[in-house]
């Protein structure tokens, strides 16, 4: 395996637009991205069941008063928390609390497609293993973050009196939260091309938060039209959709978009602090 060299054909073709050049990566890659979708489906199944039915308690509680007057069984609960399940994919197709470890072999396996590098078979699980424990801290740390966030929201939402201050910290709670969830478009990708801490981790994801923010608003408000959309047009529909294509297209539309910005202005500071890139082989 440690003698297997990728090869790179960006240089070989012609230039072409980001669009053009979008188009045809996805083209040519395109059921090997539904493979990876089906491989992540069938990994995060259990974790959406879990945040659709009891962390969006959180965010979007039931009252008990409710269920025993207004609920006539036990179906009509579980079709209400069924339906929540679309708005808790958003925090897996933007990876905020993804299962780390698949989070980022999909970002080796995608970094070969962006790059238009020879991908192998094993990338997948060479990457799932190699960045397990890592990628698994990363998930624990931004679940709590995130559960965290929830709760503070809720407090101060329904704790305060309307007023200036009441709305002052539900807008730097709203505004800290869209950055991050902008921070996991680079996070897992970030992890997997420098040997970097934690720390290092979230703070470099913090500043392309900031200073893309625009472009990662674009990105992000796009990729949660393609997670919720679907399901507002037919509930069958968006399980299709999320069965064949989300998790995978959804992580394409991310890589495609934050290497070429890693490889811009990452590089040149890791280089000029010498830290290493990760081999994986």
């Amino acid at each position: 395996m440690n003698s297997r060299k990728k090869t790179n054909y960006e240089d070989q073709k012609p230039k072409e637009s980001k669009f053009m050049k979008f188009m045809d990566i996805l083209k040519i890659r395109f059921w090997s991205i539904a493979k990876f979708n089906l491989i992540c489906l069938g990994i995060y199944t259990i974790f959406i069941v879990f945040y659709a039915f009891f962390i969006s308690q959180i965010f979007f509680p039931i009252d008990v008063s409710d269920y025993q007057q207004g609920y006539s069984n036990f179906g009509e609960l579980l079709a209400l928390l069924v339906y929540r399940i679309p708005y808790t994919l958003i925090f897996f197709t933007v990876p905020i609390v993804a299962f780390g470890p698949a989070a980022s072999a999909i970002a080796v396996v995608f970094r070969s497609y962006v790059r238009r590098d020879d991908s192998f078979s094993s990338d997948f699980t060479d990457g799932f293993k190699k960045y397990f424990w890592k990628s698994l801290a990363v998930t624990g740390i931004s679940t709590v973050i995130t559960i965290c966030l929830g709760i503070a929201f809720r407090f101060y939402q329904l704790n305060l009196q309307a007023g200036f201050w009441k709305t002052a910290l539900l807008l730097i709670i709203a505004g800290f939260s869209v950055l991050f969830v902008m921070m996991h478009m680079y996070i897992y990708q970030i992890l997997v091309e420098y040997n970097l801490s934690i720390w290092k981790l979230y703070r470099y994801s913090y500043v392309f938060a900031i200073l893309r923010f625009f472009p990662n608003l674009l990105i992000a408000a796009g990729i949660i039209a393609l997670t919720i959309l679907p399901f507002l047009i037919h509930i069958l529909f968006g399980a299709v959709v999320m069965i064949a294509v989300l998790f995978g297209l959804s992580s394409y539309i991310i890589n495609f978009f934050t290497w070429p910005a890693l490889e811009k202005h990452l590089d040149p500071i890791m280089k000029e602090q010498k830290i290493n890139k990760v081999k994986l082989y």
